[in-house]
This record gives C-alpha cells, sequence and structure tokens, in this order.
C-alpha cells in the first residue's frame, strides 16, 4: 500500500516539533490521559471469570453496568474518531480552504499520534447507506485506510445528521473510550445536553469544529442552488455584521454546554494550522480535567 496521507501527515508533524525545538506534541498528547475519566486507570463491563474484588461498585450504581477496575498493566485506550460528512462538507471554510482537506488532515494528525502512542483506534461516519465503522485496530496500514476510508465518505453527498450518529455510539459501543468528534457549526448545533450526557458517562469527548465560509463575503457558492450569490447581497454591512453576532451566539452556547461536562472544543480554518490547533485541544482537555 502508498501511504500517500501518512507522508503528508509525517510531514506537517516533523517540520511542528522542528519549529518548537521540542518534543511538546507528544507530551501534550500523553497529558489527555490524565482527565477525569481515568481517575480509576480504567473501566469496562464485568465478564465471567474476572475477579469481585475488581468491582467498582461506585461507578456501576451509576451506570446500572457491573464494572471492573482494569489497572495500568492492562489498560489499552480506545480512540474512537467521529467523521461528519455530507453535502455541507464539500464548502469551504472562512478561510477559502476545502472543508474536506481539513477534515482529512485532523483525522490524520490525531490518528498518526493515536497509533504512535500504541493505542487502538476506529472510525464511524454515515452515509444515506447506513454506518460505516472500522474496527479498534492500530498500525501504519490502519490508519492510511481510515483516511482512505473517510476521504470517500466526504465524497458522497448524503450523510445521517451526527446527532443520530452520537446517539448510536452512545446506545450500542460498551467501551471506555476518547472520542474525537469531527464536524462544523451545523454539527455542533444538533448536540444537546441529553446527548452530552451519554456521551461522557463513561468517555472523554473532544470536539474539533472545521469552520464554515460566511453567507457575506466574496465568491459564495451556493451548494444547494449550484450557483454564485449575487454580488447585491453578498456585500451588504448589515446582513454581515447579523451573520458574525448570530455565528458568535452559537458558538457561545455551544461552549457553555461543552465546559459544562468538560469537553474540549476548537475552530481550525486552515491546513497550516491543523497541528497548532490540535495541541491547544490537548492542552484545553488537560486543563478542565485537572483535579
Amino acid at each position: 500500500m502508498d501511504y500517500d496521507y501518512l507522508a503528508r501527515i509525517k510531514a506537517s508533524i516533523t517540520l511542528y516539533t522542528r519549529k518548537k525545538t521540542s518534543n511538546i506534541l507528544d507530551g501534550e498528547f500523553g497529558s489527555i490521559y490524565r482527565g477525569r475519566s481515568f481517575d480509576f486507570d480504567d473501566l469496562r463491563e464485568y465478564v465471567y471469570g474476572d475477579s469481585v474484588r475488581d468491582i467498582d461498585w461506585k461507578s456501576s450504581s451509576k451506570t446500572g453496568r457491573v464494572l471492573i477496575r482494569r489497572y495500568i498493566a492492562d489498560k489499552k485506550h480506545n480512540i474512537l474518531f467521529v467523521g461528519d460528512a455530507g453535502a455541507k462538507f464539500k464548502g469551504d471554510t472562512d478561510k477559502g480552504e476545502a472543508k474536506t482537506a481539513i477534515a482529512l488532515n485532523v483525522l490524520g494528525t490525531i490518528s498518526y499520534l493515536v497509533n504512535d502512542h500504541g493505542d487502538d483506534y476506529a472510525l464511524l461516519t454515515s452515509t444515506d447507506k447506513g454506518y460505516d465503522f472500522s474496527f479498534f485496530k492500530s498500525g501504519k496500514q490502519h490508519l492510511e485506510r481510515l483516511l482512505m476510508r473517510y476521504e470517500k465518505c466526504l465524497a458522497e453527498e448524503e450523510a445521517k445528521p451526527l446527532s443520530g450518529t452520537l446517539d448510536y455510539i452512545a446506545e450500542n459501543i460498551r467501551r471506555k473510550m476518547i472520542i474525537f468528534i469531527i464536524t462544523d457549526m451545523d454539527g455542533i448545533a444538533q448536540i444537546d445536553e441529553t446527548l452530552v450526557k451519554k456521551l461522557t458517562v463513561m468517555n472523554d469527548v473532544m470536539v474539533i469544529n472545521v469552520e464554515d465560509a460566511y453567507l457575506t463575503g466574496d465568491n459564495l457558492y451556493d451548494l444547494d442552488a449550484k450557483n454564485y450569490e449575487k454580488d447585491y447581497l453578498l456585500h451588504d454591512k448589515k446582513l454581515h455584521k447579523i451573520e458574525v453576532s448570530e455565528r458568535a451566539g452559537r458558538k457561545k452556547k455551544a461552549n457553555e454546554l461543552f465546559k459544562k461536562y468538560q469537553i474540549s472544543m476548537v475552530d481550525v480554518s486552515r491546513e497550516d494550522e491543523v497541528v497548532d490547533k490540535i495541541v491547544e485541544l490537548f492542552e484545553r482537555h488537560k486543563n478542565e480535567n485537572v483535579g
């Protein structure tokens, strides 16, 4: 297999570490494991043959399932990437770059770090045909296949709503995970408090928001109408001011909800800022889970 994606991701990470003249990226990645969800090393459901002495009765009473403590020697983290998709990802960001390229870069960067850390990771996306879920594995071939898989999904016009995908995860995937959600403001708007509660019972959650282009500005293409917007609408200052204010309000509302449940989020607009933004995400997650 030709690791084209992997080579590009590795080059961007190498450039970052050289620029910072230290191995700060590995350090920030390692810090995400010291959060609230891992106070007892790790938890999983009881299976026949486990020692009853390992049962965590407090956590079991909260979740309604019998959970046992899994110690560091036996622990291997499970990382789940949730890749949003659909026609909305065929647009550009507010900086004029393709949303699909940035989404793939985000997935590649974090999965490269996960793979290097020795953890298992999987990707869950959705299309009009249903959910596309990979196995939890590691390795360069697995990494490259996930990127190819997500690229194929992003090329399709239809996808199920993100809220349905996240609800599916909360109801059907019974393992402790760190969940990275790659989405945009439309996807974030679908994440309500009921869904957040279900996701964070056993999991750590982080969100990467791929910014959308403004509806007011230069050379804006309407994906639904398949034509460019009229010039007199694009440059209306009042409309732009309203749009900026409305977007800020949506972000504030999302950040307040996420902060309540210790979910970290960053916004990404350009490919050349992806690594910096991922480091920022890890740092925020570490700080929000202190104590």
